[in-house]
């Protein structure tokens, strides 16, 4: 009888020391660990304490860790063990067996050729009707398969942002927004060695435009650092397109032609060629931009239903605004294509207006960047007006020394009428 008790004590102590030992692990099974000694104490019914009933500290240890230490208790007929023994079974490592996801609709499909074409035939296959949801890594797949040059990638990558976005419930997230505005801009790029700036700033429009429609969804993944990147790609068509010798000044008359003209008759606007329709197409884009950062950054959604706000902020991915360069790009941009005055209402009006916006002021470089081309306007317009009065003065030069040459001619004319009339006189006399 006294064994027993002395047993027993001796399974106490240990539990007592067990208990210290499982507070600093990670995860352990409290409710497991008393049932598991409850059943051994209930065989013999042991009566000295209720060893099953008293608390054990939740600690961070596996179950399969705590069952390997307390059988190794339990099998010892309640007998002591070393302090090495046990440190060495609560720091054992235990094996964690992670199920391995399904593999992707790509994957399985293992196509021999990459390419934004055969992704997207695979990717509707797999979820046409419903059936199953697109996977983001393979919307990233078929972005960055996209080859430099290839206007058609690029199309490509635009129509599977409207299509999955409209029938696969498909979420577009920061990291495949990212990957479709690399891989747009790669394939809208060309790859010749001498350009003059068009097609890259015709990249750029496409890709701003992808941003600013609302079917592809990438209004809601957009970082500011792509647009930037947009922005700057459009800078430096324009720039290139500068040193070709190209006037990047676009002035708007359609306006003014549709005024004057009256309400029955057609208006007589001219039709802007190429170049000027390529530039007015970056000057609109530029502005639109702006305005959709701000938007974004002004949390339009509360003023909208409840309904409405959930969908809402179940797409929104970020909600940033436009940046000190952002506001540099823009302004520079308009400033080359469009002047001080559309950097005015298409720039700072919209970032003014934003409640945001009350208590910060434009940023100082942006400001600077007006004044200086608000200057250059100005000598540009006392220069033209200058060349426009030289040009006058030589105009009027020229028609009086037509005029003089004129009365010369007139005179001469008089005298020969009137030779012609004496010498008449004289032969009605002599008849």
């Amino acid at each position: 009888m006294n064994q027993l008790f002395r047993g027993v004590e001796r399974s106490r102590c240990y539990l007592r020391a067990s208990r210290h030992a499982f507070s600093t692990s990670e995860s352990a099974s409290a409710i497991y660990a008393q049932n598991l000694i409850a059943q051994h104490l209930e065989p013999n019914k042991r009566r000295s304490h209720s060893i099953a009933s008293m608390p054990i500290a939740v600690g961070n240890i596996s179950d399969r860790q705590f069952l390997r230490t307390d059988s190794t208790m339990l099998c010892s007929n309640f007998s002591s063990v070393s302090v090495a023994k046990k440190d060495d079974n609560r720091h054992r490592r235990v094996d964690v067996h992670y199920q391995r996801p399904a593999s992707s609709a790509l994957e399985q499909a293992n196509l021999e050729e990459v390419t934004p074409g055969h992704c997207i035939f695979v990717l509707q296959k797999h979820a046409a009707n419903g059936a199953a949801m697109i996977r983001q890594s393979d919307f990233v797949t078929l972005c960055e398969s996209a080859r430099p040059g290839k206007k058609k990638d690029a199309k490509v990558i635009a129509t599977a942002l409207k299509e999955f976005k409209q029938y696969s419930r498909f979420i577009l997230q920061m990291a495949g927004c990212r990957a479709a505005v690399e891989g747009m801009l790669r394939g809208m790029t060309p790859t010749w060695k001498i350009q003059d700036g068009k097609p890259r700033v015709q990249a750029a429009v496409f890709v701003a435009e992808q941003i600013l429609d609302e079917k592809t969804g990438m209004y809601f993944a957009v970082e500011t650092v792509m647009v930037d990147k947009v922005l700057e790609e459009l800078q430096k068509g324009l720039f290139e397109m500068e040193e070709n010798g190209l006037n990047l000044r676009v002035e708007n008359n359609a306006g003014e032609d549709a005024a004057e003209a009256g309400e029955g008759e057609e208006s007589s606007t001219k039709e802007l060629s190429a170049d000027d329709k390529i530039l007015s197409d970056a000057l609109r884009v530029t502005g639109e931009l702006v305005r959709f950062l701000v938007k974004r950054k002004s949390r339009p959604h509360l003023d909208m239903k409840k309904r409405a706000r959930r969908v809402y902020l179940k797409k929104l991915q970020i909600s940033g605004g436009p940046y000190a360069s952002t506001m540099q790009l823009a302004t520079h941009i308009s400033i080359l294509i469009g002047g001080s005055d559309v950097v005015q209402e298409s720039i700072i009006a919209p970032w003014e207006e934003a409640w945001w916006t009350k208590h910060k002021t434009v940023d100082p470089s942006v400001l600077q960047m007006i004044e200086a081309g608000a200057a250059m306007e100005l000598e540009q317009q006392k220069a033209l007006e200058a060349a426009e009065a030289e040009k006058e003065a030589e105009g009027e030069d020229v028609e009086g020394d037509e005029s003089n040459g004129d009365d010369v001619d007139e005179e001469g004319d008089g005298e020969e009428g009137d030779s012609q009339n004496a010498a008449e006189s004289e032969e009605e006399k002599k008849d």
